[in-house]
């Protein structure tokens, strides 16, 4: 879908939902609780830090994309900070299925009427992967992001351990990370499988960006494949000019 104005007003809805539940996430809006309540307790939560990352990655992407609407641009996709949105969406889309699959029960009444399980676990999760689907350029994306996409999950699996080895009777956010119970060998074990998950997850969607209509037909287009970056438009006209020189150096 190209035209700009949609996937303006679609980003305008993910960033009200996802910046509602960033603030769900302090725990201030609830019965009995205020400000003098909040703890650094939040900042544990995988869920927490992964909503954090779609909320500014939203921004970014929206504040480009009116810029371009208000420049008179009618259509076209994202043109920015593709690797980085990409990995955030491998990040929510994890955090998503992990939450509907291990942790959550959304066969259960309390699973829907929890305004901050929805906003952060599943609308907008979900919002913002079909921004990827929908809205993201074709071709954009290097073919170690998937691989980069395991780093801010690492990251956070050392900080956890990290708090759990220095704060008494911590109490650990996951049980796939409880070392209390598991101990170091089988959160080990459940790291290395989400890690394997993380990357076919991210090679799912590489391979979906990759996805093209030509002629009529679908097709996977793995020619001119991205390394570490997306050229600029001004390396492809170059190189483009290059390739006729020699064309016409070929003809003489």
């Amino acid at each position: 879908m190209k035209n700009l104005t949609t996937q303006m007003i679609y980003r305008i809805v993910l960033c009200c939902i996802s910046a509602l539940g960033v603030l769900l996430t302090f725990d201030i809006f609830y019965v009995g609780q205020g400000a003098n309540d909040v703890t650094w307790e939040f900042l544990k939560y995988y869920t927490n830090i992964s909503n954090y990352f779609v909320f500014a990655v939203s921004v970014i992407v929206l504040y480009h994309n009116v810029k371009r609407v208000f420049a008179g641009e009618k259509e076209g996709y994202n043109e920015k900070i593709h690797n980085l949105k990409f990995i955030t969406t491998v990040m929510i889309l994890v955090t998503f299925l992990v939450y509907i699959i291990l942790l959550g029960d959304p066969f259960s009444a309390d699973f829907w009427r929890n305004l901050g399980n929805l906003s952060y676990h599943v609308i907008a999760p979900v919002l913002f992967i079909l921004d990827y689907i929908l809205f993201e350029k074709k071709k954009s994306v290097s073919v170690f992001a998937p691989l980069l996409s395991t780093i801010i999950p690492l990251i956070y699996v050392a900080y956890i351990m990290i708090l759990g080895a220095c704060i008494p009777n911590f109490e650990y956010p996951y049980f796939f990370l409880n070392v209390n119970n598991l101990g170091y060998g089988g959160v080990t074990i459940w790291v290395t499988i989400l890690v394997v998950i993380f990357i076919a997850i991210g090679y799912i969607l590489w391979i979906y960006n990759r996805i093209i209509k030509e002629n009529g037909k679908i097709k996977f287009d793995f020619k001119n494949i991205l390394w570490l970056r997306a050229p600029k438009n001004d390396e492809f006209l170059t190189k483009n000019s290059q390739d006729q020189n020699i064309d016409k150096n070929d003809k003489v």
